[in-house]
This record gives structure tokens, C-alpha cells and sequence, in this order.
């Protein structure tokens, strides 16, 4: 008998048992996993439930996003020149405007689309085919546009064109800022989903009893500055509406780690409450 030749099979054979058990165990550890995550979700949603918190349809879709980085830029004030019928003044890279005619229109929602054929022209809205009209972030007497970008939308006030309402649906003021250039500092990375997202807001009780979700929103927003450059992820911003009050509170959360960021100031997007 070939004593050699059945050495070489036996190894074989402890070697696929090896290959075998370990893809097995594999398998369970994923199942594991799922089977946790899946429990996990079910207890964060009974409890809401028990919390009476409302929720509309939450996605469980996921994105990828980036981490970016601007300078500050002179781009409005050197272009400023080129807007007609309005006066305009600076304060740092923030370009206020007074139209020597107000814009007015009927309703807000007239006033917008009127908004927009404006932007169209670069003598009186620099950069305004840049701009999306945002209906989470705008009020009545205030009609929001964020700036866009090729990553997605920007949720930021450094990236920003404020009109300015009054209650005879007029606008003779607004307020513009603009980034010009981002570098992307990382790799894409995966993103949370918005169900995450309000899970995860939940579970560190930045949600009350009996509180409304009224909306979610996903788009780069300020993680910090440093070395005179700002520094943007994409963001999950989350309106809360409070069951006494029914006041609405905007809160960001980062959409890479899922933790809750504090808000840059009183003009950041993630302060505006809106229904």
C-alpha cells in the first residue's frame, strides 16, 4: 500500500473539512449579525411606537458621499459689478441686495417661480442657475435656495440665497453666499439611511415623547473648520416637531457615524424651523 499517497489524501480531506467549518462558521456569524440588526430595529421601532412618536415612510436606502473642503472666496464681491437695478453691500462673503424695485407676486408659491426666472439672469442673481429652491428650509417670510453641487446639495449657510418676504408677498431684500471650488479630501464612503438616522437620534434622546417627524433631508453640511479651510460631509438634517409646543427644531446628523452635530450658529440651516 502506498502509504505516501494516503497521507496526501488525508491531508486533502482535513484541509477541505478545515475550508468547510470555517465558510459555516462564516455564515452563522452573518446570520448572527442580520438576526441582531433585525431584533435591534424591531425594539428601537416598539419603542418609539410606546413613545407615540410619529414617523412618515423612513427609506432604508443608503448613499456615499465624500469628505470635502473650501477656502474662503471674493468670487460675489468680485462680480458684483455686473448686477444691475439694486444696491449691494458686503459683510465678510455675505452679499446683501436691495432691489430698487420689489419683486411681488400673489402667493409665495407665484413668488418663487418668479424667483426663479430671476436667477436666471446673471445681472441681477449672480450664479442663480446654482441654486435650488428648498421648500423644508423656507418660511413664510422667508424663501430659502441652496446651493448645488456636483456631490449633491449643499446644507449651508456659506452656500446660501435668502429671500426675504413681507406679508404683502413682496421681496425687495436678499442675502447670497457662494463656495466656488471644493476638493474632495477622502475616497467615497457609504452613508447611513434616514431610518438609521432617526433611529440613532432616538436612541440618544434627542426625541421626545409624542413628537412629530415631519421630514428628513440629506446634504454636505459644515463638520469644521481649520487651517482657513471648511470642511463638509453629507449630513441628515431631521425636523422635530414638539407635541406641546409645535415648535419645529431642525438637528443634524453626521451620515457617516451617525452621531448628532451641533449646529455652526444662528444662521446655519440647521437652526430654521419650518413646517
Amino acid at each position: 500500500m502506498d502509504f505516501k499517497r494516503i497521507e496526501i489524501i488525508f491531508l486533502v480531506v482535513f484541509a477541505c473539512l478545515d475550508i468547510f467549518l470555517f465558510v459555516s462558521y462564516q455564515q452563522n456569524q452573518n446570520i448572527e449579525m442580520i438576526d441582531s440588526s433585525v431584533s435591534r430595529n424591531t425594539t428601537i421601532k416598539r419603542e418609539m411606537s410606546n413613545d407615540q412618536v410619529t414617523t412618515p415612510h423612513l427609506s432604508s436606502k443608503t448613499y456615499t458621499g465624500y469628505y470635502l473642503a473650501s477656502k474662503p472666496n471674493r468670487t460675489l464681491q468680485e462680480q458684483s459689478e455686473r448686477l444691475t437695478g439694486q444696491r449691494v453691500t458686503f459683510n465678510d462673503n455675505r452679499l446683501y441686495g436691495h432691489f430698487y424695485n420689489s419683486i411681488s407676486a400673489r402667493s409665495n408659491l407665484r413668488l418663487i417661480n418668479q424667483l426663479k426666472e430671476i436667477m436666471k439672469n446673471e445681472h441681477q442673481i449672480l450664479h442663480g442657475d446654482q441654486y435650488r429652491y428648498s421648500r423644508e428650509f423656507s418660511t413664510a417670510d422667508r424663501l430659502v435656495f441652496t446651493q448645488k453641487i456636483s456631490e449633491g446639495d449643499l446644507y449651508d449657510e456659506a452656500g446660501e440665497l435668502v429671500f426675504q418676504v413681507n406679508d404683502n408677498h413682496q421681496v425687495t431684500n436678499y442675502q447670497q453666499t457662494y463656495i466656488n471650488r471644493l476638493t474632495t479630501l477622502r475616497e467615497k464612503e457609504q452613508t447611513i439611511s434616514a431610518k438609521q438616522a432617526v433611529q440613532d437620534l432616538y436612541t440618544d434622546n434627542e426625541i421626545s415623547s409624542g413628537a412629530t417627524i415631519k421630514w428628513t433631508s440629506v446634504g454636505y453640511s459644515r463638520l469644521l473648520d481649520v487651517n482657513n479651510s471648511s470642511v463638509y460631509i453629507p449630513a441628515w438634517f431631521i425636523a422635530i416637531e414638539n407635541k406641546n409646543s409645535g415648535n419645529i427644531q431642525i438637528k443634524r446628523i453626521n451620515a457617516f457615524t451617525g452621531a448628532l452635530m451641533k449646529n455652526n450658529n444662528d444662521n446655519s440651516l440647521a437652526t430654521t424651523a419650518s413646517n
